[in-house]
């Protein structure tokens, strides 16, 4: 509920600082004296856009602030809660409001910066506005459908049932068109991906198949060049068979010759017998391990034709060699997905499918719900309106279920409230049926049985009585008085019969001095408010009788209120 309302060179407001109470409070005075500004103020709080002349001429900015005590079964604190805006010991805050006429607003939760976005989600738990106008947004269809809901109670599968089946519709609808879409782009370059995965497999393609190729192709082009450098030294030793030749021969002249001098020839004959040795151990050592240097020449010839179809991929399809795999895998894929295309479709056709009729099917639920709910709803809406001095007319929930508008999580129907005033008369929307003040009673009725499982902490009415008075007011005051007793209820209105059943009156009222108009709001004490209530019934001028009929009213309102507690204590 809100505790405190501080307002400052707001329209022709130039500060007003507000005690509220919980319960019903009463806001009354001449018209244009401010009693609407205020409401004004309070929707800012709860998230309203902002107009800069809504700032009091000759000042740079307005303030609006309010300190608010929901009470702690609320949801409001679940939800600050998710956002990191309270802690669990927090019994109430504080929303700040700043407009300026240069520069946006600044929004402050608790004294911490807040975007206007989720004030208003903040705003939506904290209290409802009613105005003469505000009315309509309850007339539109989809409003009516909250409500419906928000009375019904229905068990929470009932709509995750139906946006999980939707979810699924969406999905396969989804896939179904991509797979349309690939199918169609790539049905022309079918032939081209075919010839390339047939190249590639013609190679014998496989995971690490283009490293593998690189690898060993580069290890067999060294074994080569080992093999080719071991043959040439071979054949230049073998070549060099003669001069082994040469030595022998030469060893044997000298061993034949004994005119040499033996002495000297000594020394040179061990040289060329040394030299003779080692020649012949290294030709013989050439031989005994030549056959480990042989290679086989035709896995290189092998390796190179892959490779020349390889490279001849990457050139023409401008890819990396070394991604040439990635390339294969993304061709390999297309070509599979479009070969299995058909049936592809038809499993995505038949999930569609399937997925359809699961909705249909629980939106059905749903829609069963809700007819349940709307015929429970018109006969406690009806039953209020008896109070409200409407006993003749009859109020009915219209439920249609329409699979031709537009699938939503939402389900399939169409919601209608409709009334009649008078018996025999055919059931039309409220709006077209109802008149100004009519129509007030039957919004009241609604939010007396929806209040019942809404919980709103406050709820704000703007001349909710409009178009009434006498025994009509009156009901509509008692009404009022009854959703006060469980929720905050502030109420602007000219009618001295509502005007009596609160149990805080604040009276609004201007003053100027021919240059500035102010707004002033004062709290009345029981004997002013008796004045006002005799003023609202008289005119200016307050007589005996109309003081004597002020003062039944307020009576009147404390007695409805002791049989109210009394009802209220169980037996």
């Amino acid at each position: 509920m809100f505790k405190k309302l501080l307002i400052e060179q707001f329209v022709i407001i130039d500060r007003l600082e507000l005690e509220l109470e919980g319960g019903l409070t009463i806001l009354t005075g001449e018209t244009g004296a401010g009693k609407s500004i205020l409401l004004d103020a309070t929707g800012l709080i709860l998230g309203e856009p902002s107009y800069p002349e809504s700032i009091r001429q000759g000042s740079d900015e307005s303030l609006i602030k309010a300190w608010l005590a929901p009470g702690k079964d609320q949801p409001v604190w679940k939800f600050l809660s998710e956002n990191n805006l309270v802690d669990s010991s927090q019994t109430e805050f504080t929303i700040e409001r700043r407009l300026r006429l240069a520069g946006e607003d600044i929004i402050l939760f608790n004294e911490r910066p807040l975007d206007v976005d989720l004030l208003k989600k903040v705003g939506t738990y904290l209290a409802e506005i009613h105005g003469q106008f505000a009315n309509q947004s309850l007339l539109d269809p989809s409003n009516q459908l909250n409500l419906l809901d928000l009375s019904g109670g229905f068990p929470p599968e009932v709509f995750k049932n139906v946006a999980d089946s939707l979810h699924d519709v969406r999905r396969y609808t989804k896939l179904l068109e991509e797979e349309n879409t690939f199918l169609a782009t790539h049905r022309r370059d079918m032939p081209r991906m075919e010839d390339i995965v047939k190249r590639f497999e013609s190679v014998g393609m496989r995971e690490g198949f283009i490293e593998e190729v690189k690898v060993e192709y580069g290890r067999l082009l060294t074994a080569k060049e080992t093999s080719e450098a071991f043959q040439a030294i071979l054949s230049q030793l073998i070549a060099a068979n003669d001069g082994v030749m040469s030595l022998s021969s030469a060893c044997e002249t000298l061993k034949r010759n004994k005119n040499l001098d033996a002495e000297k020839m000594v020394t040179l004959s061990e040289y060329l017998n040394i030299s003779l040795d080692n020649a012949r151990a290294a030709v013989k050592e050439m031989r005994r391990i030549a056959p480990e240097y042989e290679i086989d020449t035709a896995p290189i010839y092998e390796y190179e034709e892959i490779l020349a179809v390889l490279n001849k991929i990457a050139r023409e399809n401008k890819v990396e060699y070394d991604n040439l795999e990635e390339f294969y895998n993304m061709m390999a894929g297309k070509v599979h997905r479009m070969r299995a295309g058909r049936e592809k479709l038809a499993e995505l056709q038949d999930l569609l499918a399937k997925a359809k009729r699961a909705y249909l099917h629980h939106a059905h639920i749903l829609s069963e719900h809700r007819m349940d709910a709307g015929i429970k709803l018109s006969e406690e809406i009806t039953a209020e309106l008896a109070p409200l001095k409407l006993g003749r007319a009859e109020f009915k929930v219209l439920v249609e279920e329409n699979t031709n508008i537009p699938w939503t999580e939402r389900g399939l129907n169409v919601v209608t409230f409709t009334a009649r005033m008078n018996p025999g008369m055919p059931f039309s929307p409220v709006a077209e049926t109802a008149s100004g003040g009519e129509l007030a009673r039957l919004i009241l009725a609604l939010k007396v049985v929806v209040q019942r499982v809404q919980t709103i902490p406050t709820l704000i009415f703007d001349e909710v009585d409009t178009g009434i008075g006498g025994a009509a007011a009156a009901a509509v005051g008692e009404r009022l008085a009854l959703l006060a007793d469980s929720t905050q209820v502030l109420v602007i209105t000219h009618s001295p019969q509502v005007a009596s059943r609160g149990n805080q009156h604040l009276h609004v009222s201007k003053s100027t001095d021919g240059i500035t108009t102010r707004s002033v709001v004062g709290k009345l004490t029981l004997d002013e408010r008796t004045d006002e209530i005799s003023r609202m019934l008289a005119g200016d001028v307050i007589t005996p009788e109309s003081r004597a009929a002020a003062q039944s009213l307020i009576q009147e309102s404390k007695t409805a209120a002791e049989k109210r507690r009394s009802a209220a204590v169980p037996a």
